[in-house]
């Protein structure tokens, strides 16, 4: 039977509605880092690439006129990253609250007589 005290920190500590949320959080991450149509490769990875091409006409061309192209991509890449760490954290966080209470799980259970 289980414990009384064990489903109650279940029920205060997790909420099952945030796996789904989770699972929001996963379609985001699909949408940033999925293969395009006919398998072209995600656009983030094409924007690194630009930004490399473009750095290397700055620091070793010295072509300062791309400067601000190349400030204006890395601060777009940089805020796509923002959203893919965030979706990761998001789903790392509800995850956790089910592993954390692992712990508890084998107290959880009383004793049979």
């Amino acid at each position: 039977m289980m414990n009384p005290e064990f489903q109650r920190k279940f029920y205060e500590k997790f909420e099952t509605t945030d796996l789904l949320e989770a699972v929001g959080h996963l379609d985001i991450l699909r949408q940033e880092l999925a293969d395009g149509a006919g398998l072209r490769p995600p656009e983030i990875r094409q924007e690194l690439l630009k930004l490399h091409q473009v750095a290397m006409d700055v620091s070793h061309r010295g072509d300062l006129s791309q400067a601000q192209t190349m400030f204006d991509l890395a601060f777009e890449i940089e805020d796509r990253l923002f959203t893919i760490w965030e979706s990761f954290k998001a789903i790392e966080k509800t995850v956790q609250g089910i592993t954390d209470l692992a712990n508890e799980f084998d107290d959880g259970f009383d004793e049979e007589e």
